[in-house]
C-alpha cells in the first residue's frame, strides 16, 4: 500500500468515522484515526486504540496513540462502533504538526478530569476547594 493510498483510506476513516485496521510495527491494532497530517519526521495520524496489542500494553478502555504511516501496514477500514476516547483537558496533541484532516466535534474526545491516575467523569464528585493565597 503507497503512502498516498494510506493517506486516502485514513482520511475516509476520518469522515465516515469508520474503524480501521492493521499493523503497526508487525502488531496487529484496531483504531479510530481522529487526526491525520505531516508530523515531525513524516505523515502520522493520531488514533484512539480501542483494540489489538501494543508494545506499551494497551489499558481495557483503549489509549492514544500516535503512528507514522511507513509503520502502518495491511489497512483496511470497516464499520463498526466509533471510539471518541477522551482527555483530560490538559496538553494539547504533538503528534501532528499540521492538520490535514480531523474528526468533527461532535465525534471527537470526551471531556474527563483524572483523579490520583484514575479517570473519572466530570459531576461525579464535587469540585476541589483551592486554597487562597494572599
Amino acid at each position: 500500500m503507497t503512502l498516498e493510498e494510506k493517506i486516502a483510506l485514513l482520511r475516509d476513516a476520518i469522515i465516515n468515522h469508520k474503524q480501521v485496521t492493521g499493523l503497526c510495527n508487525d502488531l496487529p491494532r484496531e483504531f479510530c484515526p481522529h487526526i491525520l497530517g505531516p508530523g515531525l519526521r513524516s505523515w502520522t495520524t493520531l488514533v484512539w486504540q480501542f483494540g489489538g496489542t501494543s508494545n506499551k500494553g494497551l489499558p481495557d478502555e483503549g489509549a492514544w496513540r500516535c503512528f507514522e504511516l511507513g509503520d502502518l501496514d495491511q489497512l483496511a477500514s470497516r464499520e463498526g462502533e466509533w471510539h471518541r476516547g477522551f482527555h483530560s483537558g490538559r496538553g494539547e496533541q504533538r503528534c501532528v504538526k499540521r492538520i490535514d484532516t480531523a474528526i468533527d466535534a461532535d465525534h471527537s474526545a470526551e471531556f474527563r478530569e483524572t483523579y490520583r491516575g484514575r479517570i473519572r467523569q466530570r459531576g461525579l464528585q464535587p469540585p476541589r476547594r483551592r486554597k487562597m493565597c494572599w
